[in-house]
């Protein structure tokens, strides 16, 4: 006899980056596939509408005010109580009509106001997803005030947070979609003569001017020992520039302004150069690619180095700092995977981490047992 899971309404609230929305995307389209009714709440920007469009998962767009930070001044602004106690009028009445069982806020500010509208009912249990290694300020709040349970993308995530913190929290890991597991390849040992090493830069358009500007450059300089393959991911604001920049070095490379399906490339790839942040690392923990990481400078507090040494500490990744970045000092490293006998497979073995590779269904398995239990306990609390 076969027992059909029970079916919840799941709200999940995620916008405004990238590493908000995959993962929210992914879990929706578990949550979907396993009979529950799904949708995302976001905001509506032109990224998030362009990613969503691209799914069967429906969306409902709301507005939300992003927070300055500024230190503990940060709490003695009126905006935010604004943005956390009079949520969007629409918001309320959507709510209303959905009847949420289940809330899962994967972090950033769109997060805030549907997770702390909900806060209180008794028919509704508040799960957090934090992805990055330093919980951000929204996941810190709503830990605090909302949630039922964290879960943590990275480990130690949570941190300091958990003596402020009464409910469950787990390491479980982030959502990698489906299409980037299936990709997954066995690294090649070089030398290779049968091929040349393929490089994938991730620059992309959110504070990656400095890894644009100077890996041309390097790639250069490591073509006149190793001849190449290069696939570069700009973002739009750098495109035509590092288009040029490859013409005058003469080195063929393919630039892209936005991948759209980067599972391929991920599965071309035998190295990634790029950022740190949180769904990169698990995308590449979840593939096994080796990687150079620079981790972005401005990030609060400095989470993307925490998120780059969770590779590093593995011996799976090598980091330079922003201020750090010279043509010369990535060329050698680079050049280093694929001279150095047994760098690039002892590397690649060392960033596979099966956490990654199932962190979907086993967070999709924890929120059904977190708001099972939750809607059993809290009337009665």
């Amino acid at each position: 006899m076969v027992i059909k899971q029970k079916s919840y309404s799941i709200i999940i609230a995620a916008g405004g980056t990238g590493g908000h929305i995959f993962p929210a995307l992914a879990m929706a389209n578990h949550f979907k596939e396993n009979g529950h009714k799904v949708v995302i709440a976001g905001t509506g920007n032109e990224l998030e509408r362009k990613i969503f469009s691209q799914s069967d998962i429906e969306v409902e767009y709301f507005e939300a005010r992003k927070i300055k930070r500024n230190g503990l001044m940060t709490f003695l602004d009126p905006k935010i109580y604004q943005t956390i106690f009079r949520p969007d009028a629409k918001l309320i009445k959507f709510l209303k009509g959905f009847e949420p069982d289940l809330v899962l806020g994967m972090g950033g500010y769109p997060s805030i106001s549907t997770c702390t509208a909900v806060n209180g009912s008794d028919r509704t249990v508040v799960v957090i997803h934090e992805q990055n290694a330093k919980a951000g300020l929204a996941n810190r709040y709503l830990a605090w005030t909302a949630a039922y349970a964290v879960i943590e993308g990275l480990p130690g995530a949570v941190g300091g947070i958990t003596k402020f913190f009464t409910g469950d929290c787990q390491y479980l890991g982030n959502p990698v979609r489906q299409e980037i597991i299936d990709k997954r390849q066995p690294s090649r040992e070089f030398p290779d003569k049968s091929k040349k090493p393929r490089i994938f830069i991730l620059g992309g358009s959110q504070g990656a001017r400095s890894i644009n500007f100077a890996v041309p450059k390097a790639m250069h300089l490591l073509s006149k020992d190793t001849p190449v393959e290069i696939t570069h991911d700009t973002g739009e604001a750098d495109y035509e520039k590092v288009k040029e920049i490859y013409k005058d070095f003469n080195i063929k490379a393919k630039v892209s302004k936005f991948i759209d399906d980067i599972s391929q490339v991920y599965k071309w790839a035998d190295i990634v150069i790029g950022r740190a942040g949180a769904m990169t690392i698990s995308e590449l923990s979840a593939l096994g690619l080796p990687s150079i990481l620079i981790p972005y400078p401005q990030a609060t507090d400095n989470h993307q180095f925490y998120n780059a040494k969770f590779l590093v500490d593995k011996n799976a990744a090598e980091m330079i700092l922003d201020k750090d970045l010279e043509p010369e000092k990535l060329a050698q490293i680079t050049k280093s995977f694929f001279l150095e006998k047994d760098k690039l497979k002892k590397a690649s073995m060392a960033a596979y981490d099966e956490t990654s590779v199932g962190a979907t269904e086993k967070i999709s398995d924890y929120c059904m047992g977190i708001t099972e239990k939750g809607l059993i306990r809290l009337p009665s609390e």
